[in-house]
């Protein structure tokens, strides 16, 4: 009993501090703010999370932890399936893309969760909150860029980051302006449609990483 009350604090703690971070950035998530909605005192975050920092990090672990675990399963699995061969672009790109967007589709409130730091991110990037998530990103770019190594030896290593860069970005887009891209569109373009959006993600992406090993580079 004891042990569920101080995970339901916890919990109330990162909801708190969640809601504050995608509501007014990093630097305007007040401490104050976040210990008046969690209903504790200053002294219980900093006994679980240590600082502001600590609970910023616990909050982007939480939501973006199993995605990254799940990154590097389905990367694993993709890379055992070819028995040592450096699997084809395509499949990295499955790799990369699938994960988000299962999440996208399956969970609509955890969705609705990680969009809104990613659209906080991406909108007010603060640098604290950019070398947390840096740090917990690593290892999943990493992976697939030796990946994408292992596959296009011959491409130098600057284009098949920016490409990375690109399919990131391109992915971040979509999931954090899924009605925009209907309405922009006429409906034309479904993000709810995962099949059909993977599929022309791939397609698009494919070709200019493929580019790269035939001396074809950005200007």
């Amino acid at each position: 009993m004891a042990k569920q009350t101080e995970l339901g604090r916890q919990a109330r703690i990162l909801d708190a501090a969640e809601n504050a971070i995608a509501e007014l950035g990093f630097a305007g998530a007040s401490l104050r703010h976040i210990v008046l909605e969690a209903r504790v005192n200053l002294a219980t975050v900093y006994y679980y999370f240590g600082s502001k920092r600590g609970l910023m990090d616990a909050v982007l672990k939480r939501r973006f932890g199993p995605l990254r675990q799940e990154h590097l399963a389905l990367l694993r699995e993709l890379q055992a399936a070819a028995k040592g061969r450096p699997l084809p672009v395509e499949k990295i790109l499955e790799a990369m893309l699938l994960p988000p967007l299962r999440l996208a589709a399956k969970a609509p409130a955890k969705h609705q969760a990680v969009t809104r730091l990613i659209g906080r991110i991406v909108t007010e990037p603060n640098p604290e909150t950019q070398e947390v998530l840096r740090r917990q990103r690593a290892e999943v770019r990493t992976a697939f860029l030796k990946a994408l190594q292992r596959r296009l030896p011959r491409a130098p290593l600057a284009d098949l980051q920016w490409g990375m860069e690109f399919v990131w970005g391109a992915l971040a887009s979509i999931l954090c302006n899924p009605r925009q891209i209907g309405l922009e569109t006429h409906g034309a373009c479904n993000p709810a449609n995962t099949d059909q959006l993977l599929a022309g993600m791939i397609h698009f992406f494919s070709p200019g990483f493929h580019a790269l090993v035939g001396g074809r580079r950005r200007p």
